[in-house]
């Protein structure tokens, strides 16, 4: 045994720049267990695994040797840092990490390389000066190649598909005239918002929901969501909560196992494959009947150019239609997903943040008033006189980031930042959450405070900058989501007071101003008491104006 003693303590020698797994430790294992009393087949069986391991790890100290990684927390044989890790709220602990290694903190994750970035300063220059190498992204085995996402150009590599879907996005969300039709979509669907409050405020959470779903429906296929119970609506959103269910962190190891996706879906503990199967019907359906509604709207001489309607159009002018129906189909369920959900929180997190801030919110109402007046609802062209709404955005933004770790990217080639060796195929992961929270930069970062962003702090960073990402992997569709976050926030304060609800005493309830920790960064549920501001902003609501 005194061969695995030895093996032990070599094996657990402290991680500081590269991992120095030796090959003669490896050998003493395989040594000490060829030599145990096992039947000569096992002994065969265990010797074979042992010299896989060693050429493994022998070949990989190379590749290591190759230069000095970041700086990390040591890591253990196999694992690497997977113990240390944390479900809960991840940004939090690599933020912690900085303190002790940096601002770029190296991980390894299982075989898997990882690459945290704790600052705006590298983050700008790994994934904006240099996002010719940083803009791929790790493979994801279970939804890119088993539940349909095959063609969500935010989960692909940086291909020419990518390039392309890129190109369709731009017209529609980056001309200043397709933005100023679409923000009249969104003036009229935040009127839609405020009805919805007037005759329910309790339920404010699914009226929000319908706002940025709505928005994002009509803008795609020209479809007007007509109530809660839209057809449309349920479809797309049963193909996104079945994906999201399936994929959640744990929920099958093919990500990093994928030979697994080989395993016939009859196999005891393939669940994951039926499920993967199952739900990859929900989501072909939703993508082709979503299509066909778009194909609808060719007839309508509306004269309004919404997304799908009109790539449908060119690429028939093309005649590259029948190639590029399956992109089409899905690249509507991907714009769809990837603006309703983070849209809704931005909104959700203002109303709690307005709750818990009251002296705030009476401070933009009186800004409104000033500018705007009490006998119209504001429109975009507002905007630029109504300064206090913006810092107030601009905290909101900051003090609860809606993707805290954005979406990883991966480095095409090998890379050296700072004397740091970072090998190709490294995950890459942007800590958002705490560069928007580096009390370096934002003092006080917990507070909710708009004043910081009223320009007498140069130095204070506008979190538009960052909350959406950097280099050639931005959010394509930024501005288009920052008007509709406006109208809703500029809406809302017009028309209506909102406060903290009291309980049957009459008692306040100051809610909790928690959330939760995912890809996207929900607030808890909480109340609040949602009132019209007189009966001159009730007639406003009725009358649509």
């Amino acid at each position: 045994m005194s061969h695995i003693s030895q093996a032990k303590r070599t094996l657990v020698q402290e991680h500081t720049g590269s991992v120095a797994i030796r090959s003669d430790c490896l050998t003493s294992i395989a040594y000490t267990l060829l030599t145990m009393s096992f039947p000569l087949g096992v002994q065969a069986a265990l010797g074979l695994v042992v010299l896989v391991g060693i050429i493994h790890f022998g070949l990989q100290g190379r590749q290591f040797r190759r230069g000095q990684l970041p700086p990390g927390p040591r890591q253990l044989p196999i694992l690497g840092n997977v113990a240390q890790m944390t479900l809960e709220f991840p940004e939090k602990r690599f933020a912690q990490w900085r303190e002790t290694y940096g601002d770029i903190v190296y991980l390894k994750i299982f075989n898997t390389h990882v690459l945290v970035i704790n600052s705006v300063t590298a983050a700008r220059e790994l994934l904006g000066k240099r996002s010719f190498k940083y803009s791929d992204r790790p493979h994801l085995v279970l939804l890119t190649e088993m539940l349909g996402w095959e063609h969500d150009f935010g989960l692909l590599p940086y291909n020419e598909e990518v390039r392309k879907h890129r190109r369709w996005m731009h017209l529609p969300f980056f001309s200043k005239t397709s933005l100023s039709a679409f923000a009249e979509v969104q003036r009229r669907e935040a009127v839609t918002l405020l009805t919805g409050l007037l005759r329910d405020p309790k339920d404010f959470g699914t009226h929000i929901h319908r706002y940025s779903a709505s928005t994002m429906l009509q803008c795609l296929y020209g479809h007007t969501v007509a109530s809660s119970d839209d057809e449309y609506l349920h479809l797309i959103e049963k193909a996104l909560d079945e994906t999201m269910g399936s994929s959640a962190p744990g929920a099958a190891p093919v990500d990093f196992i994928p030979m697994l996706k080989y395993i016939p879906a009859w196999v005891p503990g393939a669940r994951f494959k039926r499920t993967a199967l199952w739900v990859k019907t929900v989501v072909q359906d939703a993508a082709r009947r979503t299509y066909a509604l778009a194909e609808s709207k060719l007839s309508e001489d509306t004269g309004a150019h919404f997304v799908l309607p009109e790539l449908i159009k060119a690429s028939s002018a093309k005649g590259l239609l029948e190639h590029e129906r399956p992109e089409i189909m899905m690249f509507g369920l991907t714009l769809y997903a990837a603006g309703t959900d983070t849209t809704q929180t931005v909104v959700m997190v203002f109303l709690l943040a307005m709750v818990l801030n009251p002296d705030v919110y009476a401070k933009a109402q009186e800004e409104m008033d000033r500018v705007v007046g009490t006998s119209r609802i504001p429109t975009i062209e507002d905007r630029p006189a109504l300064p206090y709404l913006e810092c107030i955005l601009k905290e909101t933004y900051r003090f609860s980031c809606p993707a805290p770790l954005g979406m990883p990217h991966k480095n095409c080639e090998d890379d050296e930042y700072r004397g740091y060796w970072i090998p190709k195929g490294t995950t890459v992961v942007a800590n958002l959450w705490f560069m928007l929270h580096d009390p370096a930069t934002y003092p006080d970062p917990d507070a909710f405070r708009p004043e910081r962003f009223n320009g007498l702090n140069d130095d204070q960073e506008d979190p538009r900058n960052i909350v959406f990402g950097f280099g050639r992997r931005i959010c394509p569709g930024r501005r288009f989501a920052d008007i509709g976050i406006w109208h809703a926030m500029a809406n809302i304060i017009t028309t209506f007071d909102v406060r903290k609800t009291r309980d049957a005493m009459g008692d306040e309830i100051t809610p909790p101003g928690t959330f939760s920790s995912g890809l996207v960064n929900h607030p808890h549920k909480f109340q609040c008491s949602i009132t019209p501001r007189s009966k001159q902003a009730t007639e406003l609501i009725l009358g649509g104006v």
